[in-house]
């Protein structure tokens, strides 16, 4: 049975390719990738707003656990040809007093809207490539009401550089959310444009080299 609040520490490291391997470990390791491979490496990249979530329990032989289904409403695609009706199916999730979360996953809301970086929908434990490090929310600025990406720990985003730094938690996320500026840190627009330039180059990139 699954406890009220039951946190999934699965066995697995996500490795730069983006592909999840069985190691003998009690926690998830994810290896932030470079925004390069992050972009070139994604199925298809779109910013969107979440319009509904389903989740329900599933028992196959000893196996019990909770699935969600996201529907998300494309805003925008920014990469690649996601599907008219998209829906992203995740591990995890709540059906009434029965919790299942997946540490290193994004939390979806209904009404958020991010900037999300899909691989493997369907077929991998996380449809988003590196988990968190593929999930950008984002998010209004209070004084200003300037919109502006946040990484998956709702830190602001400056530099696309900062993509492949590790996602801190707790209070040593705090105190990067105190220091990063709002004010500085990409728009949705800045960000998508980033991510259609990285594209373009790594398309144009001589493949022996």
């Amino acid at each position: 049975m699954l406890s009220r609040h039951h946190h999934l520490k699965f066995p697995l490291i996500l490795i730069a390719l983006g592909m999840l391997l069985w190691v003998p470990a009690r926690a998830t390791v994810v290896i932030p990738p470079e925004f390069e491979k992050l972009a070139a490496k994604s199925d298809y990249i779109v910013r969107g707003r979440v319009t509904a979530l389903h989740s329900e329990i599933q028992i196959k032989g000893n196996s019990r656990r909770i699935y969600t289904s996201v529907e998300v409403e494309v805003l925008e695609t920014i990469a690649g040809n996601p599907p008219a009706k998209l829906v992203l199916e995740c591990l995890g999730g709540r059906v009434a007093d029965e919790e299942m979360i997946v540490e290193g996953a994004p939390v979806f809301k209904v009404g958020a809207e991010s900037v999300l970086f899909i691989s493997g929908n369907g077929r991998a434990l996380c449809p988003l490539y590196a988990m968190n490090y593929g999930y950008y929310p984002v998010q209004v600025e209070a004084a200003s009401k300037r919109r502006y990406v946040a990484r998956g720990n709702e830190v602001p985003l400056e530099d696309v550089a900062e993509v492949a730094q590790p996602l801190l938690e707790g209070e040593a996320a705090m105190v990067q959310r105190r220091t990063k500026s709002a004010a500085l840190a990409l728009s949705p627009e800045e960000f998508s444009q980033k991510i259609k330039a990285v594209i373009r180059q790594e398309a144009t990139r001589d493949p022996q080299s």
